[in-house]
This record gives C-alpha cells, structure tokens and sequence, in this order.
C-alpha cells in the first residue's frame, strides 16, 4: 500500500513538472492558458486532496477521476462566456455556486476557453488570407495572360492576325467536335450550329409538345457552349481596364458561331460579360444554393427579388442535382428606382464534369411571340474545387435584353456592373465568407453562435427589403405615389402590412437618385465613418456612435454585419439605441442598410436567443441605406485605373416609415409633403456632410488623386 501510495505521488510530481517546468521557475500566462482542461480539473481534484494527510490509507486507496462537466453546467458557462469572457471575481464565485464547480475550476475553463477562441480565431484569419492570396495570385496569372494576349482590333498586324485566326479555328474545330458527340448518342445528325440557335418551327414544337429529348440536347448544348466560353482566355474575351471582369468579344464570338445576331436585328442589346473569386463553400452547398429556388433568392438578397421553379424536365436523384433540367423565372434588381427590374425565364441544367469540377448552365427557349425583353444565351456557372470548402466559381453572364426605359444616369453602368458576371461572383463570395464566420468561427465574445445567425439573417433581410422597396422591381407589391425617383422628383411609393385586410396600417418608402462629383470608394468610406454619422443621421440627433459587435465578416474589411450603440449625452435621453447594420463594398454594387433595433429584442436575440421565424412577422425592422454605383464616366475610363477610385458616384438613398391610409385606402397628401421634405433636407446635409474637406481624415482634400 505504502509502494501504491508512493507511486502515486511520484506521478503526481512527475505531472506537476511537466505541467509547470523547473520549480524554481515562474510560470508564464501562455504558457499557464495553453494548458488542457483535462490537466486542470486533475490540478484542481488533486489540490482537494492535498489537505489530506498522505498516512491516510482510506483517502490514497481512493481512484482519483476528472470531473466531467454535466449538460447544465456547460449550458451555464457557455452562456455566460457568450456575455462575458472575463467575468471578475465574483462573477466567478456566483458561477461556482451555481455550476456545483470549484473556483479553480471556473478560473481555467473560462482561460482555456478563451485561448481556444483565440486559436480559432487566428486559424480562421490564415485561412482567409490563404484565400485571398490565391484569390490575388490568380487575378495576377489572367492580367499576365491578359496581357501577352492582348488583341487590339484597330491594329492590323499580322501577329496578332495570325493568333486570332488560330484560336477561332480551335474553337470552330471544339465546337463541331462537341456537336458530333452529341449527334452520336442521341442518334440523330450532327446540326450545324448549337442547338439553342433552333428555327422557329423546331422551337414550337418543343414548346407545344414539351420534347424531353430535345430539352436535354439544348441543355447539353449549352453546357458545351459555357464550357468554351469560360476556359477560353483570348480571342473570346478582352479585360475591361481597372476592373476585375471580362467582356465578350463580338466580333470573335460572331465568327465562331456565324449567324447568332438575329436577337440585334430585333433591337435587343446584347451585354456578355466574365468574371471568377474564390468562394468559401464547398461545390456541394453551392450548389444546393443555386438550385432551390428559395435559396438561390435568400443566397443574392438585394440581388433577385423573386425566383421559382416553373417545372422540372429531370427529377434530382440520390446524386443531388446532378443531371436535373428546371425551367425557372428569376427577376432581378437594380436598388435604383431608375433602373427596370428584369425578369427572365430560362432553363437551368446542372451536371457534373470528369475533372472534378460541376456546371451549372441557363439557357432561354424562345417563346415564339417575342414578349420576352431579357433572353439568356448560355450562361451559367463552373464551380471547381481547390481546397476543402473552398471553390473557384467562373460566372458568365450572356443574354439579349431591351433596357428601354433605363434613365441616361445608368445606362454606362449596365454592361458588365449591374447585372453582370462581377456582381453574381462578389455577392456569392460575400455571403459565403459571412457564413463560414457565423457559423465556423467565434469573432466575438458577446454574440453566442445562434445570436449570430439571427442578426445575419435580420441583416440579410434589411437589404432585401431596401432594395424592394426602391428598385422598380417592387411594382407588383409597392403602390407609387409620386416621383421618378431622381433628385429633382423624389419617388414615394407605399404598401399595406396586412395584405387584404382592413387595417389601414401601411410603410411608407421615400427613395431618390443623384450623382456626386466624388469617387465612390471615398463616398463609401464617408457613409461609414463614424465620427460624420452624427451631422447627418437622425437617428443619432448628434450623439456619438460606437460599433459594439461584428456579427459576420464578408471579403474585405468594408464588408461586415455589425451592430452600432448610439451613446447620448447626459442632457439626452438615456434610452438605449441600438443600430443593426449591414455594408458591403464592391464596384459592381456597394451599399450600406441600416434600421434601429428594439433592445429588448436584440437581448431575446443575443442573451437567450431562439430561432427566428421564417417570414420575420413578430419583427419591425425599417430600414434606411444607400446604394452605390460608378457613374458613366468611370465606367466608360480607359485610363486602368480601379473603377471607383476616380470620376463620380451614383447615390441612391432610400427610408421606410410606418403611415396611417387614409379612408380611400390612399395616403394623406400631409403625409407626402412631409416624407419629400425630409428626403429633400436629408439629402442636402448628405450632400454637404460628404463635399466638406476631410482632410483631417484623409489628410488631403477629398479632390486630391
């Protein structure tokens, strides 16, 4: 006994000078954070016990075992850690008395929890910067390709001739291969071009009799198109100088495939566009995302306002959406009430490649009477996996559409920016990164992983209501009162709350656009700045504000979901006010949307949070934002530098307000003269709040290059 009692203690020292070191020597705090949970709670059991008298034969014949924390306790500090990561003294000491847990006990849970956030943390961070190296590097390789490649079709000289003309008959000689493979197994005679480029009679009769044969070659004709179109690297494509998205090459493009320009004769316009980022998602839940309609809307918000399944050609099977053929409507939107939504119908075919890699391709049928203003020509997405849960995503944007209707401020912005490849890949990567950080990651310690999801899903739907609320896309559901939408002829639309029902409770939304002579990345920067949001937001009637918590981070440091504490002065009220909001910077479409959130609803959502309900009914969010855009001039520049480092910005800002109708189920006229002076006096202390010198912020003029 005395031989077991003494092996114990043996160990017992033996594990102290491995967990401490040298006696002598003091431990360090890193070194005393790092050490495993399981090494503390046999610490704290062993230094219970060393009161003991080391003769007591009854208490050494005792098996010493680590304490497992029970479902409660772990309930209990983990709720509190979402709160509070470093609680005092006796914080700690309530915490004991509740959990049953020693004091030692509380102390290093609550330290190696916080040293595993930091881990997590700093793994998330290199991650991310891992991505954005590759992101960076393969944008360095196709401005390289780019370049040595360059094709200039004012210049005649035979090199370039000659290089052209190799790379058309490649792809003529892939086309044709391609189209005999397809004849082969389907039995029927190679046609002499892609199948979507069908006669009139052959697309009536797939459109009356519903020819699931004929639907799967278009599909599959398509696919080949998108393919060519999206690993080709000259010829086809030529970069747009100062952005980081191609434009199709006409002219190359009509001599691959002679004779696809009768949608021109009709005086549609044709925009075709490239552009690929690196999506932290992996191939699968991509897609998934694009798939289903309700989460390929939920996947864009501010992006498509609406999306269905009109029928489905091929069933998915135990193999996921591998081979499934849907015809589906989209209608996408512009949050400017100057730019017409545009709604689309098209077939989406998705289909795994060999390399590992999987396509998803749209292509329009035509519907015989030409009422269709938006026509797709094989577009798509090929997603190809690079690391686990991280995708390379190459979007190609191609279709025929009649932009009549478009306000001159906008039209140098529709080829390529607004509804072009650059904005499907930006808000993919976007939401994906915001995501894998609400879900994966533990970046702050007030928000407990739920509480997150919650607000980005509040934050999500802030910027799909704004962007309703102003985009003509809201015709159907918005009921305008007045206005253009311009700065001269602010645009007030208004909706019910309670669809079909009496009550005459309804939001009102107020929206305007204008141009500022100013570059887009600093009206941006301004819009966020802390400090200036005192001079022109009335929420916060001059206070200061301060960012209590970021909820989800996106792609850039400009990209976040955060919640903002508005602080009064003592003179003020001292009602807390709180701000959710939701920012995100890129030149194919920047915005900032905000609304103030109740805070007894952000502590049910943050203290004890629950899931919140699907169509968001219990809530009263209104928000107010601003959209950006580049305006014509630097759309147009040629010069390569960034697109909204230089020329002017296109400011569209918008606010919803609870209204009371009146007794004709219309809106009081006091109410309307009310709501355009309040945009109108907004919008000049924007105006001027953003043309002051903030030279103290920039240290130079805002007009300096």
């Amino acid at each position: 006994m005395n031989q077991q009692q003494s092996g114990d203690n043996v160990s017992f020292v033996a594990l102290m000078n491995a967990v401490a070191g040298d006696g002598s020597a003091t431990r360090s705090n890193d070194e005393e954070q790092s050490m495993s949970y399981r090494t503390r709670e046999l610490l704290a059991t062993n230094e219970a016990d060393s009161g003991l008298s080391p003769g007591n034969s009854n208490n050494t014949n005792k098996k010493r075992r680590l304490q497992r924390l029970t479902n409660k306790q772990w309930e209990i500090l983990e709720g509190f850690f979402s709160i509070c990561g470093h609680p005092d003294e006796g914080q700690k000491k309530h915490l004991s008395e509740t959990t049953g847990l020693g004091l030692d006990q509380v102390k290093f849970w609550f330290q190696n929890k916080r040293t595993q956030v930091k881990n997590m943390c700093s793994k998330e961070e290199n991650y991310k910067l891992t991505v954005e190296n590759e992101i960076l590097r393969d944008e360095n390789r196709r401005i390289k390709l780019a370049h040595c490649n360059a094709i200039c079709l004012t210049c005649r000289n035979s090199s370039v001739q000659n290089q052209l003309a190799v790379e058309m008959e490649r792809i003529k000689g892939q086309s044709e291969w391609l189209q005999q493979e397809i004849a082969r197994s389907n039995g029927a005679l190679p046609t002499s071009n892609l199948a979507f480029q069908l006669d009139s009679s052959a697309e009536n009769v797939f459109s009356e009799q519903h020819d699931h044969q004929m639907i799967a070659e278009l599909a599959k004709n398509a696919m080949h198109a998108l393919i060519i179109l999206a690993e080709t690297h000259v010829a086809l494509w030529f970069p747009v100088p100062g952005s980081s998205f191609e434009m199709l090459n006409m002219t190359a493009y009509q001599q691959a495939y002679p004779g696809d320009d009768g949608a021109n004769a009709m005086g549609f316009k044709t925009e075709a566009t490239r552009a690929d980022a690196m999506v932290m998602m992996d191939h699968k839940s991509i897609v998934d995302f694009l798939m289903d309609p309700y989460n390929y809307r939920t996947f864009f918000p501010g992006v498509i306002s609406r999306a269905v399944t009109n029928r489905i050609y091929s069933w998915p099977t135990n193999e996921g959406y591998n081979g499934v053929i849907q015809l589906m409507t989209v209608e996408m939107m512009c949050p400017s009430p100057l730019v017409p939504s545009r709604k689309c119908t098209f077939l989406r075919y998705c289909n795994e490649l060999q390399e590992g890699a999987v396509a998803v391709v749209d292509v329009s049928l035509d519907d015989g009477n030409g009422l269709s203003k938006c026509r797709k020509m094989p577009s798509g997405f090929l997603i190809r996996s690079i690391r686990q849960n991280t995708c390379k995503v190459t979007a190609i944007e191609h279709v025929r559409v009649d932009d009549t209707g478009v306000h001159e401020l906008y039209q140098p912005c529709l080829s390529g920016l607004v509804f072009g490849a650059r904005r499907w890949v930006a808000t993919m990567a976007r939401q994906s990164a915001r995501l894998r950080d609400v879900y994966l990651t533990k970046t702050t310690l007030q928000v407990s992983t739920k509480g997150r999801k919650n607000l980005m899903k509040l934050a999500d739907d802030l910027l799909a209501s704004y962007a309703s609320s102003i985009s003509a896309a809201g015709a159907r559901t918005w009921t305008v009162v007045i206005g253009a939408g311009t700065e001269k002829d602010v645009r007030v639309a208004y909706r019910r709350t309670t669809e079909g029902g009496s009550s005459n409770n309804a939001i009102m939304s107020v929206s305007v656009s204008l141009h500022l002579p100013l570059p887009m990345r600093r009206t941006f920067d301004l819009l966020r700045n802390l400090t200036l949001r005192s001079k022109w937001d009335v929420l916060v009637h001059g206070s200061t504000v301060k960012e209590e918590v970021i909820i989800a981070r996106g792609v850039g440091s400009k990209d976040a979901v955060t919640v903002l504490h508005v602080k009064r002065t003592a003179r003020e009220n001292k009602e807390r006010t709180m701000i959710l909001q939701n920012n995100g910077y890129d030149v194919s479409g920047s915005f900032m949307v905000y609304s103030p959130i109740d805070s007894e609803l952000m502590n049910t959502m943050v203290l004890s949070p629950s899931d919140l309900p699907a169509d968001g009914s219990t809530l009263s969010l209104y928000p107010t934002g601003f959209s950006l855009l580049p305006d014509g001039e630097a759309a147009q520049d040629s010069s390569g530098v960034a697109l909204g480092e230089v020329w002017g910005t296109l400011m569209t800002m918008g606010f919803q307000i609870p209204v009371k109708l009146a007794c004709g189920n219309g809106m009081y006229p006091r109410s309307v003269s009310s709501v355009i002076r309040l945009m109108t006096d907004t919008i000049g202390i924007v105006k001027r709040t953003l043309m002051d010198d903030h030279s103290v912020i920039y240290g130079s003029s805002p007009f300096s290059a």
